[in-house]
């Protein structure tokens, strides 16, 4: 288990950063996870990548969870509810808009910790799309038209 604050387990489990869960607090959680209903599970999951996005606003890794979230949400969206997936669409289109806005302040310097170039290049699309893309929806994918 992470020690982290923002540790689902943990809360679930009422721990405090830094204290380990007991194995009867973890089964508890676990119990939890596996009745929750899968939109909950996803929109839990989703919320928390979109939070994480909008920290590496302008960042190469702020670029990757904004994909990844994409990608999430395009293979889930028949499991969610239609008014949560537009709230994620319109929060990918903002994201993604101040994602080119901060990479301009920026002005492409090197972040400490950032995902190498090479990753959003090779793979980018690939993560977001599922890997049977063709050449030009790898590219139309890479342009991030809102």
């Amino acid at each position: 288990m992470s020690d982290t604050p923002n540790d689902p387990a943990a809360a679930a489990a009422g721990q405090t950063p830094g204290q380990e869960p007991s194995e009867e607090e973890i089964r508890a959680y676990l119990g939890q996870l596996r009745e929750a209903p899968v939109d909950q599970v996803l929109s839990e999951i989703l919320s928390a990548l979109l939070n994480a996005a909008q920290v590496k606003l302008g960042r190469r890794d702020g670029r990757l969870l904004i994909d990844l979230v994409g990608g999430l949400i395009e293979g889930s969206r028949a499991a969610l509810d239609d008014e949560f997936t537009g709230q994620v669409d319109e929060a990918i289109t903002q994201l993604r808009l101040a994602q080119v806005e901060a990479e301009g302040q920026v002005g492409g310097e090197e972040q400490p910790n950032d995902v190498d170039a090479s990753v959003l290049a090779a793979g980018g699309s690939d993560a977001a799309g599922g890997g049977a893309d063709t050449g030009a929806e790898q590219a139309r994918s890479r342009l991030w038209t809102p």
